[in-house]
């Protein structure tokens, strides 16, 4: 019982797998404070660019007030207005899209790229469900989110005061300096205001990282009965790997005793052949054993080796397809033949003496039983 809560506690790291099945899911790592820090980076440098062509931009929206002709006023008020939104939706493309990129690039350095998933995309019910949303709110996890951005306003907020009351003194005597003057007194005020602000949110993005970064993985978490199916499910079941293992070290082991079998061709009594397709090497020497043995036996080139040596060594090879794959199916290296083949082999094993004894003969078609009658790729004809 302890082995199976045990194979059921999800403490293990998540596989790359897994990783990337969440990922087509839709469960990204995500960070919303590295956002909103990527965000006002990309912010501050765009409003620093825009700075030092500031005396540009005034004269072009001062130019709008120009009001030098009396008798096209209506067309003028028309005109600058369109030039007015025109220069206004400009400015919004000028800081969009450089925010939407630094958005993109964050996720990309955050959650290792950007995930579009159909799955997360389907629209789902509990979405939009009231009951739903009150326990998403009223939720631990809604809580910590509470109190996070609580806590952030109110550090902000102490920040941004602190710094306002360092440059208040500069602020209040404005009225007596140049609009240069200034321009340059807010525009430095406002830079150190924003990069103190962006160097605090810097911070809290690293911690909302490294907690998101918790809890995604947490989330992740496999037990070993999870590892156990994913391996089973990607390699087979062990227990079938294992017989593969078995069968394909059995059948190595087999084509290697075949191999080296073939030195014994030349104790051989007799060779029976497919011609070539097979090939069978019989001893049969009573005084051994009381029946005829397979000394070597093979199929294709190892077929081929067989018969070479055994011409090599001036040994009889009869043909005949039947018995010869009979012989092949039914048996194996360094065991009696079948007592079912012992006729049609003693044919044989006559045969064989007489023609070594310079008596001519023939060879008569060995009667094989029904079942023992096979194909060349081993089914029962």
């Amino acid at each position: 019982m302890a082995d199976n809560d045990q194979s059921q506690e999800k403490n293990q790291d998540p596989t790359q797998k897994r990783l990337d099945k969440a990922k087509e899911d839709g469960e990204i790592l995500t960070s919303k404070e590295m956002f909103v820090f990527g965000s006002s980076v990309m912010g501050l440098i765009v409003l620093f660019t825009l700075g030092m062509f500031s005396q540009g931009i005034l004269t072009g929206w001062s130019s709008l007030f120009a009001w030098d002709q009396a008798e096209n006023l209506e067309v003028l008020r028309i005109f600058n207005a369109e030039l007015a939104m025109n220069l206004f939706l400009i400015g919004a493309a000028i800081f969009a899209i450089p925010i939407l990129a630094a958005v993109v690039f964050t996720q990309f350095v955050v959650g290792s790229g950007i995930s579009v998933s159909s799955k997360a995309l389907t629209p789902k019910l509990s979405k939009i469900n009231p009951l739903s949303g009150l326990k998403r709110i009223f939720s631990v996890k809604g809580l910590v989110e509470l109190v996070k951005s609580a806590a952030k306003i109110i550090f902000l907020i102490s920040i941004a005061g602190t710094i306002i009351w360092f440059v208040m003194p500069k602020i209040i005597y404005l009225s007596s300096s140049s609009l240069s003057d200034a321009i340059v007194i807010v525009y430095d005020s406002l830079m150190l205001l924003i990069g103190s602000l962006i160097g605090i949110l810097f911070l809290i993005g690293i911690g909302d990282y490294l907690y998101s970064r918790h809890t995604w993985m947490k989330k992740l978490k496999m037990s070993h009965q999870d590892l156990k199916d994913e391996s089973k499910d990607s390699d087979g079941s062990p227990e079938v790997k294992a017989r593969m293992r078995r069968l394909q070290m059995a059948a190595s082991q087999k084509a290697s005793e075949r191999a080296q079998a073939v030195d014994n061709v030349r104790d051989a009594s007799v060779i029976i052949t497919n011609p070539t397709h097979f090939a069978v090497a019989l001893r049969y020497a009573p005084e051994e054993r009381d029946a005829p043995y397979i000394i070597a036996m093979g199929k294709g080139p190892m077929a081929t080796k067989i018969i070479d040596e055994g011409q090599k060594h001036n040994k009889s090879v009869v043909r005949s397809p039947l018995l010869a794959r009979a012989l092949f199916f039914t048996g194996d290296i360094g065991y009696d033949v079948s007592e079912q083949l012992f006729s049609a082999v003693a044919s044989v094993l006559a045969y064989v003496l007489q023609i070594e004894r310079g008596v001519e003969a023939n060879l008569p078609d060995p009667e094989l039983p029904d079942d023992l009658m096979y194909d060349e790729f081993g089914q029962k004809l």
